[in-house]
């Protein structure tokens, strides 16, 4: 969970995942049962993965949320829009609120220079 929580993007490689697998402290684990553990984290819908990245699913959203917050508050937030907690999000560079990906889009759909909803600076970043 760490490598995707504290990611830029929300997202963690497979790669670095599964080379984590042997530093577990409590069961050490072979890159093969790594790989399987992974599948059954996205056929429970705990992770999703796309292009061998991986994220949390929104099953792990909603139902670790409080977790989340309360283990990463230092790096986690909420969306200014829908008030859910944002893992892949856009940041204004301006006032630093954060903005999920879809709720950027619906945001930002009818306007033609978009500005942030906090500060009403304009939003620089890309509109996915």
């Amino acid at each position: 969970m760490d490598l995707i929580i504290l990611s830029e993007n929300g997202f963690a490689s497979s790669t670095d995942i599964l080379n984590l697998a042997d530093q577990l402290m409590t069961k050490k684990m072979k890159k093969k049962e790594a790989e399987q553990v992974l599948k059954v984290f996205v056929e429970d819908k705990w992770l999703s993965e796309r292009n061998g990245e991986y994220t949390l699913h929104t099953r792990c959203i909603i139902e670790m949320e409080q977790y989340i917050l309360s283990n990463y508050q230092d790096t986690v937030r909420k969306c200014n829009i829908c008030h859910s907690l944002a893992i892949q999000s856009q940041v204004c560079e301006s006032c630093g609120i954060g903005m999920h990906l879809p709720c950027v889009r619906k945001y930002f759909r009818a306007q033609t220079e978009p500005r942030c909803p906090q500060c009403n600076d304009f939003w620089s970043l890309d509109i996915p």
